[in-house]
């Protein structure tokens, strides 16, 4: 005779023979990664991550800024805000209240600090660090040697290259000195490479060096060509003043302080030189402090324009990143507009090598001019006139199997915003999609399948060599008007190119024991910034102390975290789904009214999300 058991005599059965469900992993284990940097009040935020995990590197920053600007790459601050009047005042000038972090703390103090800086010491508003093995190495300052803090440093990229050597890659400004009436420095910016195990800085030279030039470096990689491998070091290098005039940098550093830089338009200026994209070889670098001067990885900018003697703009161009085989991406300047108080537009470009002009070697003369990645434009208007809806196209990085990563965003609102998206190019295929236009990520708490959310956010920072990509979108719920009202709350997201899924990373770092019980950490994870090859992840975020405070928002601590991938898990999909936790379940209302906050509700959140974090 068979029998039946009805469910609930299994759990009964299960519970009397002390039996359990088996306890579910979540997909990432979740690391807090702490530095200290002196004079940091925001971060740290991640910028880079060795293939094995072990080696890290961060930055912190001084002032209430976008965690994203470089004044290197105008795409960084070069579009207008289009938020309320008093969400774009509070972020140039920051709050007028003391006793608030932001107090005199924004844009507007941070740039005119460039120009007191010939009157007192300057002290930085960038700064950065290293972390080995899951400890912080200390603040890195390779040209500040008397450590008197009057540096900006931002480390870009580290590796652990073939022979096992750690290398670090950024730039950094030259330490003020007083020099018989004031405080100078010997440029504004240097791309250095610093070798991590003897602490030797090399610095990498800029093209045209008066006023000290400026220089950027943003990724190392080694590259074969020919069945040689090098390393090469990709950025910037300043080649001219625009218009063959320092007036230009002037504006940008030296601006006089009796008219204070009163609008972000005076960032149009920078960086006070015309950049074009370059390279510099560091193979077999070690224990040296030599310079090293590069090679163009582009003849010219956008237009056809070689020489910039005809605009009146400030032409920068960057590689971003480079691949195996040599095939750079990056960003360059078009002249949309001829006036010199709006600036220049910016598109995504893809320099390839040419094998004619490099027939047993790899480097100087092997490229022409860079590749306009058009299709960034697909579907939005002919390339005519499509500066008119997209302000700023780029290229972020490159897989060694040629596909690319960028952004654009709009110049126009979509419905309610003017949206930032992501796009995948495949080089080979020439073809590209845009994996969350119009779509929103579904949390773990929805089914079915996102509908069309016209102009909704989504920024990516970095692809891994299987195609999974990370960034930041809008929360799932985040639906209100943008142009004109208060900015969308956004999470850290996780997208699989091979499958064409998104996943909120906030759903996947929650654990369920054997009876069921789903608990969620006290994080809300804002962005990922980086993804390695083994899939590791470093985001940054904010962190609550109750339960209480994360459903109010209250007394958060920045933090930045190491998402390691569990093994034991084999998609996100079978990551326990933190929608069931008593956390989660008690904030599903708060997320709801969160979607139509108000603009003095999120005026009175800002100070909260600006908490200074105290550690160490």
């Amino acid at each position: 005779m068979r029998y039946k058991l009805p469910l609930t005599g299994v759990a009964l059965l299960l519970s009397a023979n002390g039996w359990a469900l088996p306890a579910e992993t979540a997909f990432y284990s979740v690391e807090k990664i702490d530095v200290y940097a002196e004079g940091a009040s925001y971060g740290a935020y991640p910028s880079a991550i060795s293939v094995d995990g072990t080696f890290i590197g961060t930055y912190s920053m001084k002032s209430y800024l976008s965690i994203d600007v470089d004044l290197g790459l105008p795409f960084t601050f070069n579009r207008d805000c289009q938020y309320d009047t008093g969400f774009c005042e509070f972020a140039f000038y920051g709050s007028k209240t003391a006793g608030h972090l932001s107090y005199y703390n924004a844009a507007q103090v941070w740039r005119n600090a460039q120009s007191d800086a010939q009157d007192s010491l300057y002290s930085s508003y960038m700064m950065a660090n290293i972390v080995v093995d899951d400890s912080d190495t200390g603040q890195q300052l390779p040209y500040d040697a008397d450590s008197t803090g009057s540096t900006d440093v931002k480390v870009t990229d580290v590796i652990i290259d073939s022979n096992n050597d750690q290398f670090v890659v950024g730039y950094s400004s030259a330490p003020y000195y007083y020099d018989s009436d004031s405080y100078e420095r010997d440029f504004v910016r240097r791309a250095f490479i610093k070798d991590q195990n003897s602490g030797a800085v090399t610095s990498l030279l800029p093209d045209f060096d008066t006023n000290g030039g400026f220089s950027s470096a943003y990724k190392i990689k080694e590259v074969t060509f020919n069945n040689v491998t090098k390393t090469f070091v990709v950025g910037a290098s300043s080649v001219s003043y625009a218009q063959d005039s320092p007036e230009y940098f002037n504006n940008c550093y030296f601006s006089d302080t009796s008219d204070e830089i009163s609008t972000i338009n005076e960032l149009v200026n920078c960086p006070g030189f015309d950049t074009q994209a370059w390279a510099w070889e560091v193979t077999g670098l070690s224990d040296t402090t030599q310079d090293i001067s590069g090679f163009a990885l582009a003849t010219q900018w956008l237009d056809d324009n070689a020489d910039n003697n005809s605009s009146n703009v400030t032409y920068s161009a960057s590689a971003l990143d480079i691949n195996a085989a040599g095939i750079a991406v990056g960003v360059s300047t078009f002249e949309y507009a001829s006036s010199s108080a709006t600036g220049g537009r910016q598109r995504a470009i893809i320099m390839t090598p040419s094998t004619d002009n490099m027939p047993s070697g790899f480097g100087d003369g092997s490229y022409d001019a860079p590749t306009e990645l058009t299709e960034a434009a697909r579907e939005i208007e002919s390339a005519g006139d499509q500066g008119d809806t997209l302000y700023n196209t780029w290229a972020i990085a490159i897989t060694d199997t040629n596909t690319v990563l960028g952004n654009r965003e709009y110049n126009v609102p979509q419905a309610v915003n003017k949206a930032t998206e992501f796009f995948v190019y495949d080089i080979d295929q020439d073809s590209i999609s845009f994996p969350l236009k119009d779509k929103k990520v579904l949390s773990t708490e929805q089914d079915g399948e996102s509908s069309a959310k016209t102009g909704a956010n989504s920024r990516a920072y970095d692809i891994n060599e299987s195609g999974f990509i990370v960034g930041k979108a809008d929360d799932y719920d985040q639906t209100h008007s943008v142009n004109g009202g208060s900015p969308r709350s956004q999470s850290a997201f996780l997208y699989n190119s091979n499958t064409d899924k998104s996943w909120f990373i906030n759903d996947l770092i929650c654990s369920e024991d054997g009876d069921g019980i789903v608990t969620s950490p006290y994080y809300k994870i804002r962005s990922a910034r980086v993804i390695n090859d083994n899939g590791t992840v470093l985001a940054e975020g904010l962190e609550y102390p109750t339960d209480t405070d994360y459903y109010n928002e209250t007394n958060a601590t920045e933090i930045m975290l190491k998402l390691t991938r569990n093994s034991a898990v084999s998609s996100p999909d079978f990551s326990p789904n933190c929608w069931d936790s008593a956390l989660l379940k008690g904030v599903d209302s708060s997320y709801e009214r969160q979607g139509a906050a108000s603009f003095w509700l999120w005026i009175f959140a800002l100070p909260v999300l600006l908490v200074r974090r105290f550690i160490k």
